[in-house]
């Protein structure tokens, strides 16, 4: 193991090296006890994930693909986020209970009933009664149109 964490930084700036795409990695195979720890260290960064740190999440989700054959640069790659963890361990996640005003960009009162059918959301019976604001999630993608240099896939 020394021999993987020799050269790796203690302390990083970003979750991942920039043009690291682990996908095109060609680093040897990892021996049984070492693809043994990967796998041990990638479910303690999914629970990480879990838990709030979403900063390492995509991330995390990348080197997850290759449980079944790691590579000594995806473990390099763990390790890398584990720097980035130390070196950032007073994050903090703040939660604005504002509504976001982002526009819609969604034509108002178009029929879409044609295309999506009439779905209604399955709301269980036994479910409690909704008390205080609705809660609205905004999030932010940036689809990479066929990133995913093996399978074309964003």
């Amino acid at each position: 193991m020394s021999e993987i964490k020799r050269g790796l930084p203690n302390k990083v700036s970003l979750p991942m090296l920039t043009k690291y795409q682990p996908e095109l990695d060609v680093s040897p195979v990892l021996n049984a006890e070492h693809a043994n720890y990967f796998q041990s260290q990638i479910g303690v960064l999914r629970w990480a994930v879990e838990i709030g740190r979403i900063d390492i999440m995509c991330e995390v989700s990348m080197l997850s693909s290759f449980l079944a054959m790691p590579l000594e640069g995806h473990l390099s790659a763990i390790l890398h986020i584990f720097a980035y963890l130390k070196s950032h361990n007073r994050s903090r996640l703040v939660f604005d209970d504002s509504y976001a005003d982002i526009g819609n960009h969604f034509i108002d009162g178009k029929d879409l009933t044609d295309f999506y059918g009439n779905v209604k959301e399955p709301i269980p019976p036994n479910s409690p009664k909704p008390r205080g604001r609705a809660v609205e999630i905004t999030a932010f993608v940036d689809a990479d149109h066929a990133g995913d240099k093996v399978t074309r896939c964003s």
